[in-house]
This record gives C-alpha cells, sequence and structure tokens, in this order.
C-alpha cells in the first residue's frame, strides 16, 4: 500500500445478475481527503462501497485497504448506507440506542456496554449536533437527522475511513451545506478519510478535495475543478446537463437520474 493512498483499486471488474456494473476501474483514494463519488444511478458507486467493504466479490481485478483485502480492515472503516427513512418509525429504540450500536463487533454481539462505549457514543452524538436528542425516539427524527444518527453510529467505533452512500438522501436543500460542512469538520477532528457517494455534483464539487465519476468505468478521478470541464460529466451521464445555481460559488448541475434506489447505483 502506498503511504499516500488507503484505498487502492486496479482493472476491477464486477458482474451482478449477468450484467457488468463496474467494468476494469482503477482508482486511488488518498489517505486523509475527501473524496466524491458521482454519476448516474445504476453506474457502480454503491457497488464500489460494498466491494470495498468485502460485500461483493470481483470477478476480476483487485482492491486494498489500508494494505488488506476488503474485509480484512474490520474496525477501520465506518459505512453509511442509503435509505435511512425506510426505518419503522414506531420502533420503540433512541438516538442513543441506534449510536452505541456502532460499538459492537463479531466479538461484541450479546456483551454488555461499557463506560468506554457510552463515552464514545455521547462523543459521537455530539460530533453529528443530536447530543440533546439522545432519549428521544429514532424513529421521530427527520430524515436529516437520522442520518446524522447513523454517520454518529459509525463514527462511535472510531474508523480511519468512512464511506457514505447518498448520506443526503431526505435532507432537505436548505440543511445540506450545514450536512456537508459537518462532515467536513468530522474529517479534520478526526482525521479520516470520507469517501461519499452523490448525486449533488455542485454541492460536493465545492466541499471534496477529489472527485471520481463513474459510469462503469472511471471518466474522471482528480480535483474537482476538472468534473465541470471539457464536457467529462455529459460524456459520464450520457446526456446534457443543465448548470443552474444555488447560492454557491460552484454551479449546480442537474443531471439525468433515472430508477432511484438501484442497488448498484
Amino acid at each position: 500500500m502506498s503511504n499516500l493512498n488507503i484505498v487502492e483499486v486496479e482493472g476491477l471488474t464486477v458482474i451482478l445478475g449477468g450484467c457488468v456494473v463496474l467494468d476494469d476501474i482503477t482508482l486511488n483514494i488518498r489517505a486523509g481527503s475527501f473524496t466524491g463519488l458521482i454519476g448516474p444511478n445504476g453506474a457502480g458507486k454503491s457497488t464500489l462501497l460494498k466491494v470495498l467493504l468485502g460485500l461483493i466479490q470481483p470477478v476480476r481485478g483487485t482492491a486494498r485497504v489500508f494494505g488488506h483485502a476488503p474485509g480484512g480492515s474490520h474496525g477501520l472503516i465506518g459505512y453509511v448506507p442509503q435509505s435511512a427513512n425506510t426505518q419503522d418509525s414506531g420502533f420503540p429504540v433512541s438516538v442513543q440506542d441506534v449510536v452505541m450500536m456502532g460499538r459492537l463487533g463479531p466479538d461484541r454481539i450479546g456483551g454488555l456496554y461499557n463506560q468506554a462505549d457510552r463515552d464514545a457514543t455521547w462523543e459521537a452524538m455530539e460530533g453529528v449536533g443530536l447530543a440533546s436528542m439522545a432519549k428521544q425516539r429514532f424513529g421521530s427524527l427527520s430524515g436529516g437527522e437520522r442520518q446524522r444518527a447513523l454517520i454518529a453510529r459509525a463514527m462511535c467505533g472510531g474508523p480511519r475511513l468512512l464511506l457514505l452512500d447518498e448520506p443526503t438522501t431526505g435532507v432537505d436543500v436548505v440543511a445540506q451545506d450545514d450536512f456537508y460542512n459537518m462532515l467536513t469538520r468530522l474529517k479534520e477532528s478526526h482525521k479520516i478519510t470520507i469517501a461519499l457517494v452523490s448525486h449533488d455534483v455542485g454541492v460536493i464539487t465545492s466541499m471534496v478535495d477529489d472527485l471520481i465519476c463513474l459510469n462503469q468505468k472511471v471518466f474522471l478521478h482528480g480535483p474537482p475543478g476538472e468534473a465541470l470541464k471539457d464536457g467529462m460529466i455529459g460524456k459520464a451521464y450520457g446526456s446534457q446537463t443543465e448548470i443552474v445555481m444555488h447560492g454557491h460559488d460552484v454551479p449546480h448541475r442537474h443531471l439525468p437520474v433515472h430508477g432511484e434506489g438501484d442497488e448498484n447505483g
């Protein structure tokens, strides 16, 4: 593993259901970076995260995380999946209970929580601005608050890499800037690396250090400013995109989105 890269993917091909989802992709994620993953639904973004977690096996190529094969870095990776809004709103579990689940691992199932677990849980809730809601029922939270709780759960175990799959789902536009700023603060305060899947190209282009544009293949991998040059976004999405402004220094792009919730997105 390079001293600068904690994720190294080379020649990776994934086939699911007889369809090529990732086709011979090669990329790196630098230690300490905030990396954005963009591309249309079905492009393979979520699949890539699941490969890094060891949940999906490629048919060709290699992926290494912290120098190990996927699945061999337990405890070093925090993961926030899509669809926080699918939780049962009536399920009687508190925000604190959900966050503390992040302290569990293969050797802790059924074990009792200790003071270190409770301290880590409280610190994680404070980090995402939910300490005052610790006793509130998780299902009563707004979509954005649920995502914050799930981020706190992922952070509770002290990861060095945080993977987020469309974390602003259910977060209103006004709150999105605060949400991304919170992630930036977590990255700096905890010295972690973040890789985030998003459809909101305009916002993440202004927030991330590196941008990977993916649609089965890697169309762009580099500084975010390159995303708006030479028509690379249009090439990756396969159609024209409309640039609009929402009070940001960087234009937003309305991108064609089809088949929301595609697990291979």
